[in-house]
């Protein structure tokens, strides 16, 4: 396994998901809960798609996407940000940052491998 995705992601059903979507498209998966280990990680990997549970209350998501937009060193990683569908104003804002996929928690769940497999084609 040669790509790599990270996701800033700490409830457990969404973890699970995403590694059993991974699994299924033979990359590897590195999983973060605050924002400062994630930019350790990328400072030591590039991945090919980052996943953001933009309801996180450890962070500020919108924020944070459009740090990482704003750096030439992570401003070409695809950024799929995801939430709670009551939060429209978080979802909004994360897609004004710079999201490159903005969806609600329910969508993404129902998407997730065809998510991967879009971007895993993009990056080969």
């Amino acid at each position: 396994m040669d790509y790599l995705i990270f996701a800033l992601v700490n409830e457990i059903i969404f973890q699970e998901m995403i590694v059993k979507a991974s699994q299924e498209a033979n990359v590897e998966c590195l999983f973060a809960v605050e924002e400062d280990t994630l930019l350790i990680s990328l400072q030591e990997e590039t991945p090919f798609l980052l996943f953001i549970d933009i309801g996180l209350s450890s962070l500020d998501g919108p924020s944070l996407i459009q740090k990482l937009k704003q750096n030439p060193a992570t401003r070409s990683i695809p950024i799929v940000a995801f939430g709670n569908s009551l939060r429209s104003d978080l979802l909004q804002d994360a897609k004004e940052m710079g999201a490159d996929l903005v969806l609600p928690k329910s969508a993404f769940r129902e998407q997730l491998p065809k998510i991967i497999r879009h971007y895993d084609k993009q990056h080969k």
